[in-house]
């Protein structure tokens, strides 16, 4: 079989990020520690800074004479990026949207065991950059360096997300938050901007219940907080574009009542004193948005294969030796909700083999001509 190999650009890089950084040694340790780990973790700065170091460079304190404060900023650099530097994070989106076209939730220490079960079976060992380069050598051919480049996200662009939380106009409340997760891959050309399975957060900003005289129920969310994979946050709305995407969705399925009643329409019910219809969003609901406003966001030229790798079942968790010889102890049941449901049937989970052969090589990509 012919080798694929991804193609990586180089492009003019512009500053997008939209959001002030955290500021001081907490503040950044505190974001450190919730991308890596999931959450805050207890103890004294020193101590957590000490174990960052661990995980991430497999270095721990080890001598290392720089300030508390210059360590962090170190970490916080290789960890969520600066500028147009590319950070373990967004190594770490690449690997998972040139593999399988979406991007998982979760930590990273989460994210790299996934990915190494699916692509090779087992967990491995070693810090998290080491891990990231070995996936990167599996999946890519070769430890690629991945290209950031600048695109826009215009303001009439719209784009499916999917509803976490079951919203309606007779139950909810204004100023209740909504979850909600991208359900497509936002791009602009071949620049990944928002990556299909980002979490969000939303506000039921206006909300009526429905009334006598057939008078509808009238519900409206502002998608408040989307995060673009440079980690610039937007805010989205149900604008005209999108309700029009919509309609014309609704219309292309038959025009249903429950689709009527999802747009919330406004017409003639019956008696004078039939009460309205309540608009009904159930959870798993899709739904059309648009930004507010037009935004640029640094994305990444990479590529996919379009499978879907996420539902892949995984391996059982396996000891690998790290560097020197020796073995490091994986404890399969660790309270993880993932681990508990990856397989209940042994006798049907692939062989590493069989996962590792099945690796599918990314697309190359070319850019267009400016």
């Amino acid at each position: 079989m012919k080798k694929q190999v991804l193609t990586l650009l180089m492009a003019s890089l512009i500053s997008g990020t939209a959001f002030a950084a955290p500021g001081t040694v907490t503040e950044k340790t505190n974001v450190l520690e919730t991308t890596v780990y999931g959450s805050v973790q207890d103890g004294a700065v020193v101590d957590r800074i000490n174990q960052l170091d661990e995980t991430v460079y497999g270095t721990g304190f080890n001598g290392n004479s720089a300030t508390l404060s210059k360590r962090v900023d170190t970490l916080y650099n290789s960890v969520e990026g600066s500028g147009t530097n590319i950070s373990l994070r967004e190594e770490m989106d690449a690997l998972e949207y040139t593999y399988q076209n979406s991007i998982n939730a979760g930590s990273l220490v989460d994210r790299v065991e996934k990915m190494e079960r699916s692509v090779n079976g087992r967990i491995g060992s070693g810090s998290l950059q080491k891990r990231i380069v070995s996936l990167k050598t599996k999946v890519y051919g070769s430890n690629v360096t991945l290209t950031n480049q600048v695109g826009t996200l215009a303001g009439n662009q719209v784009f499916k997300v999917t509803l976490n939380d079951a919203v309606s106009s007779k139950t909810s409340h204004e100023g209740d938050t909504v979850s909600f997760t991208v359900a497509e891959n936002v791009m602009d050309g071949n620049v990944l901007l928002v990556p299909a399975g980002t979490v969000g957060s939303g506000t039921i900003t206006s909300l009526k219940k429905a009334r006598s005289f057939g008078r509808n129920g009238a519900l409206d969310i502002t998608f408040d907080t989307i995060p673009a994979i440079d980690g610039t946050e937007f805010t989205a709305v149900q604008g005209k574009e999108a309700k029009d995407k919509t309609r014309n969705e609704v219309k292309a399925a038959g025009a249903s009542v429950a689709g009527a009643v999802l747009l919330g329409p406004v017409g003639l019910v019956g008696g004078a004193f039939v009460k309205g219809k309540n608009i009904e969003y159930p959870a798993g609901s899709t739904i059309y948005v648009q930004p507010q406003d037009s935004v640029t966001i640094q994305g990444l030229v990479i590529g996919g294969d379009g499978l879907a790798h996420s539902d892949d079942e995984l391996a059982d968790a396996v000891t690998v030796p790290n560097a020197t010889g020796e073995t490091e102890e994986y404890v399969e049941n660790n309270g993880a909700e993932e681990n508990e449901a990856v397989v209940e049937d042994t006798t049907e989970v692939e062989e590493p083999e069989e996962v590792v052969e099945n690796v599918s090589q990314p697309i190359v990509v070319v850019k267009r001509n400016q």
